[in-house]
């Protein structure tokens, strides 16, 4: 019987053992996350003043949280802008233009791998049926930390050899989507053996920002757009600076398997 009892005893002892080395190796495997949050009420705020002032209604724009819009996984700014009236039959013009809606969004946004950001992702849905967005990256911002700014640089096959040459600008005609990456001119150089230019630098390094104070975890991007109606009466042209701003939130470092949660922190 004693010796049944310490057969069992050493086999429990083992298998412990054994559980506790698989969550060391999985803890291991797995990436330390952070999320990446964005300021929804800034951005609100700050088109609905530009709005204001140049003579549009601030309800215009609207922040719209994850599941609601076209780009509905994460937060996006929703743009209600006014049609020309020409787009309707003289007979059935109405009093009011019609509004036509666009959507705009930046990401990576929610948890993230504890990795550096090698671009941002900008992406547009245009909903309107007569109104072009422009999208200017020469008159576009990224910041980091220091609020420090840098101009930002779009991806584009065959990146050329000159970061002082001017961009062309990015224009979404009504019915499309664009989906582009962008980051800023620092993060460029040029290859020492071929003198291509190629990106050397993250636009977001994500892990040494992990480890600094609330107020350096921020970065942003600074996107000036430009709505153009085509033609038309009741429609004139809207410049807008849009402040997409984000802070880094370390997670709280959890165990692999939560049961032996009280184990591995011995």
């Amino acid at each position: 019987m004693e010796t049944d009892f310490l057969i069992l005893t050493v086999y429990f002892i083992c298998m412990g053992y054994v559980v506790y080395k698989m969550a060391l190796s999985i803890e291991e495997e797995l990436e330390d996350q952070v999320v990446l949050v964005p300021d929804a009420a800034g951005l609100e705020s700050a088109v609905r003043s530009q709005l204001v002032r140049q003579g549009f209604a601030e309800t215009a724009a609207a922040v719209l949280e994850p599941g609601a819009g076209a780009l509905g996984k994460t937060v996006s700014l929703q743009l209600t802008v006014p049609e020309p009236r020409s787009l309707a039959a003289p007979d059935d013009q109405p009093d009011e233009p019609d509004e036509g809606q666009i959507m705009v969004q930046v990401l990576p946004q929610g948890p993230h791998p504890l990795q550096p950001v090698n671009g941002l992702t900008v992406q547009v849905v245009n909903q309107s049926r007569a109104v072009q967005v422009i999208l200017d990256w020469d008159r576009s911002s990224i910041s980091r930390m220091t609020n420090e700014i840098r101009r930002v640089i779009r991806h584009t096959p065959g990146m050329r050899l000159d970061l002082a040459a001017p961009q062309v600008s990015s224009v979404v005609n009504p019915n499309q989507y664009l989906s582009t990456v962008v980051a800023s001119e620092d993060c460029f150089g040029r290859s020492a053996d071929s003198q291509v230019l190629q990106q050397a630098a993250p636009v977001v390094d994500v892990p040494k920002m992990a480890n600094l104070k609330g107020p350096l975890r921020n970065y942003s991007l600074d996107l000036v757009v430009q709505l153009t109606p085509f033609s038309g009466r009741g429609g004139r042209p809207i410049m807008l600076l849009l402040p997409f701003r984000f802070a880094i939130e370390p997670l709280p470092a959890k165990a692999a398997i939560p049961i032996v949660n009280w184990i591995l922190k011995r």
